[in-house]
């Protein structure tokens, strides 16, 4: 009966075919077979029709993207984050009459969690074909205004007659001229971020050349820290940061830092404006580094720079890591965002434009449509490839070409062969000296006993006697010693010690002999086809039609984008090169408008556009709208030199107001122009916070000026501050210094260092209680008094507190003030002297003077006098 039993169940298995790969693949729920019969059957009578329920019709697949009044019904691959799941799961849906089953909702469920098969992406998108506003003045090409011809001395070059003729027409007049003390400080910290040495505060004010201002300006464009200045303004509109930021553990980027050099070094070079973001967009693109890679023996400079500069698109933050591919759906969560970033870093960079803003749907304010959002991001698609994201760790390139990397693995394989050799070979000597390790101590025992404790030894642990267990027990330690107890033993061997020191030597010389290139954290095309859909509202998990890269149609361009598919074979798509070529053409309404903005910005506080971040038609209007277009077509002109930039802006008299004027002036001005925004004085501003640091490293005599590979560490001290490691240069300038997103560096966040989350296109001034906290109490200001009081004890001059004054403001301290602070010194010299006690030792009169002179040192570095430009 058994046997008979199990004939037929293996009959019954037999009979069952195979299921094919195909079978299951057309086994897949389809939204015509599976889901839409379900839909019939319970939701027709209100889901359906010229006026659905909600403005849902569920019997059209395109509708289930759109979506109702509600929004889309599904995310696809997400059916727990779908509202149409949600409904019906919860039976809220259908309200009246028959429930889905446990069955029916399973089907819906496993249908969306597959991809929603058979759901139209041809979904509406919001076009917006009424693009009101492109009659807007940024979205037309600058035209070069006349110079106004205005008879006034004060008129240095064309600057100053566009800002005295909106002067004169307000019943206002410039300022006087700020005095020498004045200027070259305020020159030295706009241009380098680091006040004057005091000798060349003297040079410049003793001076009677009269070309003496302009050839200052020429040393300090000329000078490294120039560069370190003005890349830092650069790094906060690219959001640059030395970790992800995104989850918890702030993952570290090792090798941001070389987009930050390269910053560094193309201000430095004055690289022309057009080029330096045409790197920073396509530079693998622009130098054909593909091409230089497969052909030349090492890659050229240029090449190198290009690949350096698209490091401007890492910086939106890239938490991603290899093990994601098991998130589900963590393009959505993860990948998207980086992209989203991405293009708000560009179009607020570059374009001064919200572009972020039309995602999900048509811009509010400004002409664009939201299928140009998608199209812009299909210019950086090709790139970035959500659904084959590449992790952030290993999206770079080496700096080598293919003949050197192949010639690199035939020596690292000889490399590893002797390695292999000389490991080998190390590994024998130990195991051969362990042996005369263990029979150098067993000589030293007791010969009656010797016998048995080798036996015992060389027994296995589980056939020992208990009296092999007892010996071993004792002496197995002893005699077999492990871990650093026989790398000491081994030293008893004198041949192991200089056999294995020779053979450690040639290691490393072997290592030496490796081939290693520095890597680069690029962004480059990814291979295979590529489609851009429109996101519903934005939803990732809502892919609309795709669409072809393009640029924002309200822009009015002497020329057009212009792209063509190089074909599925090519290396590159060559998409970022020709939006990097439309974006700096001569004649573009943006590029050079907003660059010239910024720089005036970073001048004069605010900029000419007060929001430079915002163009469109809600931003601000210009308060010198000639003076822009002119400003940004000499910088065209100019050859897009930004030092040429910074020479107009800096020689001009509206620079070179004083922010004092006589009372009379002062009222006629607040109450023509309250906010300053025609230039009729100076405007005093607060040093940023970089710049304030490194003043105080360089008053104190300790700032290092070496450039820095890598970034400086920043750590959580136990007193909660984040600072630099006691162990680590601390006196660095602050550019070095690692941007971390979690753990900012304390003292430069209570001065407004913006905590990067996309970036920062302007940064906020407060005046809030930690900043003075800070100055007054911080352990570093502590410090940097100790070393300022040092360098004026080191100058050795007849009245400290001059020398200190001139140190710290660069200019002579007033007769008033030498009377004030020297009272200060005497009566802060006779408290240090009461201050001991009966039991401690007694302070030297020295000892008492120099903490007094720290006193105030530490003072006058806390003053508004100190962190402010006048």
């Amino acid at each position: 009966m058994q046997a008979r039993l199990r004939t037929l169940i293996l009959a019954v298995l037999l009979s069952v075919a195979p299921v094919k790969a195909e079978d299951q693949a057309s086994a897949k729920l389809t939204f015509a077979s599976d889901i839409l019969p379900i839909f019939k059957t319970k939701c027709i009578r209100c889901h359906a029709g010229v006026e659905p329920k909600a403005g849902l019709n569920l019997t059209s697949p395109s509708s289930l993207l759109s979506g109702g009044e509600s929004g889309s019904a599904l995310r696809i691959r997400a059916a727990e984050f779908s509202l149409l799941y949600e409904k019906i799961s919860s039976d809220q849906m259908p309200p009246v009459g028959q429930k889905l089953t446990a069955e029916e909702k399973g089907l819906v469920r496993r249908w969306i969690n597959d991809g929603a098969e058979g759901v139209s992406n041809a979904a509406v998108v919001d076009r917006s074909d009424d693009i009101t506003g492109v009659e807007h003045w940024a979205f037309q090409s600058p035209v070069r205004p006349p110079v106004p011809q205005l008879a006034d001395v004060r008129i240095r070059n064309p600057i100053d007659a566009f800002v005295l003729r909106r002067l004169v027409r307000n019943g206002l007049a410039m300022a006087p001229e700020a005095d020498a003390h004045t200027l070259i400080r305020r020159a030295c910290i706009d241009l380098t971020g680091l006040p004057p040495a005091p000798a060349d505060v003297r040079a410049f004010v003793s001076s009677q050349e009269p070309q003496k201002y302009e050839k200052l300006i020429d040393r300090l464009l000329a000078q490294s820290q120039y560069g370190e200045r003005w890349a830092r303004h650069w790094l906060d509109v690219a959001g640059y940061a030395d970790t992800a930021g995104i989850l918890s553990e702030d993952r570290e980027l090792p090798l941001t830092w070389r987009y930050r050099d390269y910053v560094i070094a193309s201000f430095n070079s004055d690289k022309p404006y057009d080029r330096f973001l045409q790197e920073q967009i396509a530079g693998d693109e622009l130098t054909d580094y593909w091409s230089a890679y497969e052909t030349h023996d090492r890659l050229p400079a240029e090449v190198v720079d290009g690949i350096l500069g698209t490091g401007f698109l890492r910086m939106a933050a890239d938490p991603s890591r290899p093990d994601f591919k098991t998130i589900k759906n963590a393009e959505a969560q993860y990948y998207y965002p980086t992209l989203f970033d991405t293009l708000q870093i560009v179009s607020s960079a570059t374009m001064g434009l919200t572009v972020q803003c039309a995602r999900c749907h048509s811009h509010k304010f400004d002409p664009i449509p939201q299928v140009d959002y998608y199209r812009m991001q299909s210019v950086f698609m090709a790139a970035y490839r959500p659904e084959k994201w590449l992790p952030q760790m290993e999206r770079r390139l080496l700096i080598a070409s293919k003949k050197e990397r192949d010639a690199a693995e035939i020596k690292n394989a000889e490399v590893d062969a002797n390695l292999k050799q000389i490991n080998a070979e190390l590994t024998q000597l130990k195991t051969s000296s362990t042996q005369q390790v263990f029979d150098l101590r067993l000589s030293q025992l007791p010969m009656e006993i010797r016998d048995d404790v080798r036996q015992a030894l060389t027994t296995s642990a589980k056939s020992r006697s208990e009296v092999q267990k007892y010996l071993a027990g004792k002496f197995e330690a002893t005699l077999r010693p492990q871990g650093k107890d026989l790398d000491e033993a081994l030293l008893e061997i004198a041949e192991y010690k200089s056999r294995s020191d020779e053979l450690r030597g040639k290691l490393a010389a072997e290592e030496k002999r490796r081939w290693l290139f520095d890597e680069v954290r690029a962004l480059y095309d990814l291979p295979g086809p590529v489609e851009t859909p429109v996101l519903l509202r934005g939803d990732p998990l809502t892919p609309g039609p795709a669409v072809e890269p393009g640029v924002l149609s309200a822009l009015q361009t002497p020329e057009p984008f212009r792209w063509v598919d190089p074909g599925p074979d090519a290396k590159t798509s060559g998409r970022r090169l020709a939006f990097a070529r439309w974006l700096t053409q001569p004649g573009h309404p943006l590029t050079a408008r907003v660059m010239v903005n910024r720089i005036w910005m970073h001048h004069f506080g605010v900029g000419l556009v007060s929001t430079p971040d915002d163009f469109g038609i809600s931003g601000a209007t210009p308060s010198h709208p000639e003076l822009l277009d002119w400003l940004a077509t000499e910088f065209v002109q100019s050859g897009w030199s930004v030092k040429h930039m910074h020479r107009l802006i800096m020689t001009s008299s509206t620079w070179r107001q004083h922010s004092l004027v006589s009372p009379a002036a002062r009222e006629s001005g607040v109450k023509a122009d309250p906010e300053n925004r025609l230039l009729w004085r100076f405007r005093t501003r607060r040093m940023d916070a970089e710049a304030l640091r490194d003043s105080l490293l360089e008053v104190a005599g300790t700032l290092n000026r070496t450039p820095f590979k890598s970034s400086m560490a920043v750590a959580r001290q136990a007193n909660g501050e984040a600072r630099v490691p006691d162990s680590e240069d601390q006196n660095l300038r602050s550019i070095y210094l690692k941007v971390k997103r979690l753990t900012p560096e304390s003292m430069l966040e209570a001065f407004d260092r913006p905590n990067i989350s996309v970036n920062c296109v302007q940064r906020s001034v407060s005046t809030v209680s930690t900043q003075a906290l800070t100055l007054l109490n911080s352990d570093m200001m502590v410090r940097l008094a100790d070393s300022f009081a040092d360098r004026v004890n080191k100058a050795g001059g007849q009245a400290p507190a001059g020398d200190a004054v001139l140190i710290a403001y660069s200019r002579p301290a007033t007769p008033e003030e030498l009377q004030l602070l020297g009272a200060f010194l005497e009566e802060q010299t006779g408290r240090y002297l009461a201050s001991a006690g009966k039991d401690e030792a007694k302070m030297s009169q020295a000892e008492a003077e120099k903490r007094a002179l720290a006193d105030l040192c530490h003072m006058l570095m806390s003053s508004n006098e100190f962190a402010y430009l006048d």
